[in-house]
């Protein structure tokens, strides 16, 4: 089992160790150290600034939602900036009129490409991705990973459901296969691009396709339902999702469909036939139960999870030792 645990620090206790429950009372997350990965000075100050311009507040709202709706938008389709032509070579490859964007990594002259990457952004299932925010990451990722990466822009809600985004998604890993050893090819997403990164092993397996090596879930959204107990409480503290708003989401992007089904909650989808899944979440983050939940029901099931959790972390936080440890499983 490669997973890095965290203790919950008791009342009348200060000690620094391990332990096997994550308790998510106010005072105790706040308290909450571990052996080197507790929160930073960097993200506790992140963390404030986000509180104070009550993101959670405006990011997302009923009302946008409804416009949206009413007036359906174009998909991001944007020419990648200066820092991530640095770092790739970047050119589209759209598919059945959906912008996909293909990153050929620039490794010094003693290195040489070991794999592809397929990365799904996140933004909720309702916000597209964000150019100046992931292409940069993405295309660092594919240097530090030595891969080439393909990034679908896929269907988002209110305008689209899961139902089209995954109809796109296989289209686009069919096309990889065509190329591409399913061996040597990784899934890798962030917050709702983490459940649709999982959400593709369950399609993918239901079609007949082969699994890819392995899938990295960054504050992955697994359960659209959120069924976890904790999860009420973590809303209290997370400084970005709005629990509410990302019900309103879910229930749009589901059209109709059961929340826990395993498309939209591959958390409750069963785990036979699926790659190597890891996991990088924190304990700020409201996705975190249900995230945690999963790792729990893998392991009774004597599934291996691999698990890095950042006490004190936000939502779409990746220290340093975070991306490490992610680097470390993919070799």
């Amino acid at each position: 089992m490669y997973e890095r645990r965290v203790r919950v620090v008791p009342e009348d206790e200060t000690a620094i160790g391990t332990h096997e429950v994550c308790r998510y009372d106010r005072i105790q997350i706040w308290r909450r150290r571990s052996d080197g990965r507790a929160m930073s000075a960097t993200m506790r100050g992140l963390e404030k600034v986000l509180r104070l311009s009550r993101i959670r507040d405006w990011l997302v709202t009923q009302r946008k939602i409804e416009s949206w709706a009413a007036n359906p938008r174009r998909p991001y389709s944007g020419r990648p900036g200066l820092l991530v032509r640095m770092k790739a070579d970047v050119a589209r490859n759209d598919l059945a009129g959906w912008p996909v964007y293909e990153m050929t990594p620039k490794l010094p002259a003693s290195s040489q490409v070991d794999g592809h990457l397929l990365y799904l952004h996140g933004g909720g299932y309702v916000l597209d991705l964000v150019g100046a925010m992931h292409l940069p990451f993405i295309a660092k990722a594919g240097v530090d990973l030595r891969r080439t990466v393909t990034v679908p822009i896929y269907p988002l809600a209110p305008e689209h459901t899961y139902r089209e985004a995954y109809r796109l998604l296989l289209d686009v890993y069919r096309r990889i296969l065509t190329t591409h050893d399913p061996k040597s090819i990784v899934f890798m997403g962030d917050s709702a691009g983490g459940g649709l990164a999982l959400g593709l092993c369950h399609a993918a397996r239901e079609v007949g396709m082969p699994q890819p090596r392995d899938v990295v879930l960054l504050s992955p959204w697994l359960h659209v339902g959120f069924p976890s107990p904790d999860v009420a409480a973590v809303a209290e503290i997370d400084p970005i999702l709005n629990l509410e708003l990302m019900r309103e989401v879910a229930a749009r992007y589901a059209g109709g469909d059961p929340l826990d089904h395993p498309l939209l909650s591959p958390a409750a989808g069963p785990l036979t036939d699926l790659p190597r899944v890891t996991i990088v979440t924190g304990t700020h983050d409201l996705l975190n139960p249900d995230a945690r939940a999963f790792r729990d029901r893998a392991r009774d099931e004597g599934v291996d999870i691999g698990w890095y959790e950042i006490d004190g972390g936000i939502h779409g936080w990746l220290s340093k030792d975070a991306w490490r440890y992610v680097r470390g499983v993919l070799g």
